[in-house]
């Protein structure tokens, strides 16, 4: 998946043929027998650096999500809007 017209356009094949239940993806998945990993393991081309498929969910899926940025901001917010901040004025800063 290095991003070229090639890689794109066989990431586009493997989705459809995965929507529309073709080779290798329309291998039955019998619930309590089977389990994912062993489901795509088996629908894994003969060559598993082109199966793009999953190159593309390993790599949405290793995003780490956080709220450290919007946490940060928050904080900020309560700390300028705090009560003693808000009761200082020019009569008061003695």
């Amino acid at each position: 998946m290095g991003g070229g017209e090639n890689s794109c356009s066989e990431l586009v094949a493997q989705i459809r043929a995965f929507t529309q239940y073709e080779k290798p993806y329309d291998l039955e998945y019998v619930l309590g027998i089977d389990n994912v990993f062993l489901w795509w393991r088996l629908c894994n081309p003969v060559r598993p650096e082109e199966h793009y498929i999953q190159q593309l969910a390993m790599k949405i899926l290793s995003i780490t999500p956080h709220n450290a940025g919007c946490e940060r901001v928050f904080s900020i917010i309560g700390w300028m809007a705090n009560k003693r901040r808000t009761r200082f004025n020019v009569f008061n800063l003695d």
